[in-house]
This record gives structure tokens, sequence and C-alpha cells, in this order.
């Protein structure tokens, strides 16, 4: 019987405290890749197409990597306790593999560590 397994597709990411992540017209938000993304690995990204570098107070929030950068969540302290927030955050607003959610040890699984998650939700280190 063949086992499916969450392959990351969102990822932690640095943003200046009170940054808002851009919205096009409609109100959708602009992809953009991580700040000091490179294609090639040499030459990096056009700044048009990157976050901004994050100066100053950070804080962390998910993003779609699949996407290639939208925000799955707002932003939190980059603390333990800021990290268990954003972990329970997306536990009770993100669906993962479709429709399905799955709780925060799953989620910090997910954004923090190299574990994969099972289809049915449980942690595998």
């Amino acid at each position: 019987m063949s086992e499916f397994v969450f392959v990351g597709t969102y990822e932690v990411r640095e943003v200046r405290k009170g940054w808002q992540h851009p919205k096009d017209a409609r109100g959708r938000y602009v992809p953009l890749l991580p700040f000091g993304y490179s294609f090639d690995g040499e030459e990096p990204a056009p700044a048009t197409l990157m976050m901004p570098a994050p100066l100053g107070e950070v804080e962390i929030a998910a993003y779609e990597a699949v996407s290639e950068g939208t925000p799955a969540s707002p932003s939190f302290p980059d603390t333990p306790q800021g990290r268990l927030d954003l972990c329970n955050w997306c536990a009770e607003h993100v669906d993962v593999m479709g429709r399905r959610r799955v709780d925060a040890e799953a989620w910090a699984a997910i954004l923090f560590g190299d574990a994969t998650v099972g289809i049915d939700g449980t942690v595998r280190g």
C-alpha cells in the first residue's frame, strides 16, 4: 500500500515588523520571492520580484512556497511563543493536502523541522 507524505509547500519567512505584503488591483497577494533569492545561485532575482530585506525588528510568517511567495498567515514575533502562536494559527486556519487540516505539532514539523507529515496528519521524524 502506498503512503502519501506532506511535501513542504509552506515555509517560514522573516518580515519587517509591520510590513504588509502587497496586493494587486483585485486584492490578491502578489507573489514575492524571499529576500536574497537567486535563480541560478549567483545573480539575485530582480528587487521587484523579492520581498524587502528583513531589517530592524523582524517577525515571522508562514508563506506558500508553491505560489512563489504569498502569505498563508499573519506575522508573529520571532520568539518561542511567537513560533508556537504561528503553528497554532496555521492549525486553525490553513488547509494542507486539499481541505485537510493538521494540528500544531504537524505545523511545527512543516515550518521548523525536517519531519514529514503523513496523509493522516501524523508527524514522522
